[in-house]
């Protein structure tokens, strides 16, 4: 795959990236839920993933769009009685995300 500075990388090092924040992801869970500082691991992935989507030239910018917003709208759900929608918001993005590898295994 051609990334941006005319770099040519293989997809298994994008794929294999993807799912190291696939797991990353969904250690989002129990971070938050055993109280931990879930909040600057999100922050992370979300500056990867736009970096990501930056530099890989796939058909997923609707898909970038909107796993990226969904993550930044994990911050907003921060009281325990918003745990079930942000469970499902992370289970949503892990699907958003396994859509994204396959764009890269295709593309």
């Amino acid at each position: 795959m051609l990334i941006k500075y005319d770099i040519d990388i293989k997809d298994d090092t994008v794929l294999n990236r993807l799912k190291q924040l696939t797991n990353l992801i969904y250690k989002l869970l129990p971070m938050r839920e055993e109280g931990g500082d879930w909040q600057t691991l999100l922050f992370t992935i979300i500056e990867e993933l736009s970096g990501i989507s930056r530099l890989i030239d796939i058909d997923s910018d609707e898909i970038f769009f909107s796993l990226l917003a969904k993550l930044e709208g994990l911050f907003n759900l921060t009281e325990e009685n918003d745990f079930f929608n942000f469970r499902r918001i992370i289970f949503e993005c892990l699907n958003l995300i396994s859509k994204v590898k396959k764009n890269v295994s295709i593309g």
